[in-house]
């Protein structure tokens, strides 16, 4: 006869376990909450379903058989992932507890971050979002040495252990002050220099971008804000590419003026990081869940 473990149902498993626990039918009985008869039952009809059996009994002493003892190994490893199971599905259900360590560039932080965790909050109001802002090589790290559960961050990064995926996109367009509009981009970066806002991976885009286009800059000036980048150019001291959507206002404002072009504008995208041996706990399944709406 070929024993079907797959039929076996967990509740026989359950009652099995028990027995075999306590070597005692009463026993189990008081731990399922059940009569020691109903144990019996439940305990016949799987040996029936296997055709073998399990217990033996030496006077009033219940014991293994050989197949008992080989099941009950299995048996207790399945109890104890049931119970692992019910836990995390549990935490499923109502998330009453856990954190979410989020790492960002500023510009993803400043400008992609505020809206989505405004709504997350109203949704999981129980769930802790630590939120650590640094250049994009320093939180790739953080990922990757498991400081951080997951980083959003702008522009393509070089890290070995860290799973990458796209996740918007949000292109990088040159900017300049309004009283330059109409000006070719060659004649603008013999004017200005090019401000880049920190050490992030974008910039090798931008400065490949520039050559690709026959562009020598001037000095560059490195800021690592966004807000003080557009006040800067604003003002006149340089120009810059910036994320569409960090500009939004100043150009619909005219505050600001996109440079004329076809060679102006840089696809760009935010990139999803999460290490490669990263554990999904339930909490960073339902964060990660919830912001994948925004892709």
């Amino acid at each position: 006869m070929v024993v079907q473990l797959t039929d076996l149902i967990l509740n026989q498993l359950r009652f099995f376990h028990s027995v075999a626990r306590h070597l005692s039918y009463s026993k189990a009985g008081e731990e399922l909450n059940l009569s020691q008869p109903a144990v019996s039952r439940q305990i016949a009809s799987l040996e029936k379903s296997l055709g073998l059996d399990l217990f033996s009994q030496r006077g009033r002493q219940v014991i293994l058989t050989d197949a008992g003892r080989s099941l009950y190994d299995y048996a207790d490893r399945i109890m104890i992932l049931a119970q692992q199971a019910s836990r995390a599905m549990d935490q499923f259900h109502d998330l009453e507890r856990g954190e979410v360590r989020l790492g960002a560039s500023s510009i993803v932080g400043s400008y992609l971050l505020p809206s989505i965790l405004k709504e997350f909050y109203s949704r999981f109001p129980n769930i802790k979002v630590s939120l650590t802002i640094d250049n994009d090589l320093q939180i790739a790290r953080s990922v990757e040495e498991g400081e951080l559960d997951l980083a959003l961050l702008l522009g393509p990064v070089e890290a070995d252990n860290v799973h990458i995926e796209r996740f918007a996109q949000d292109d990088l367009i040159l900017v300049c002050p309004t009283s330059d509009d109409g000006l070719p981009m060659n004649t603008l970066f013999s004017k200005y220099p090019l401000i880049i806002w920190e050490k992030c991976s974008s910039d090798h885009n931008i400065k490949e971008h520039l050559s690709g286009q026959g562009i020598t800059t001037k000095l560059f000036m490195e800021i690592p804000d966004a807000e003080v980048i557009k006040r800067f150019v604003m003002s006149g001291i340089g120009i810059a590419f910036l994320p569409s959507r960090v500009v939004e206002e100043e150009l619909a404002f005219k505050m600001l003026q996109k440079v004329k072009g076809d060679e102006t504008t840089l696809p760009c995208w935010v990139y999803l990081i999460t290490a490669k041996d990263q554990h999904y706990c339930p909490t960073l399944l339902a964060f990660m869940n919830f912001i994948r709406k925004y892709q």
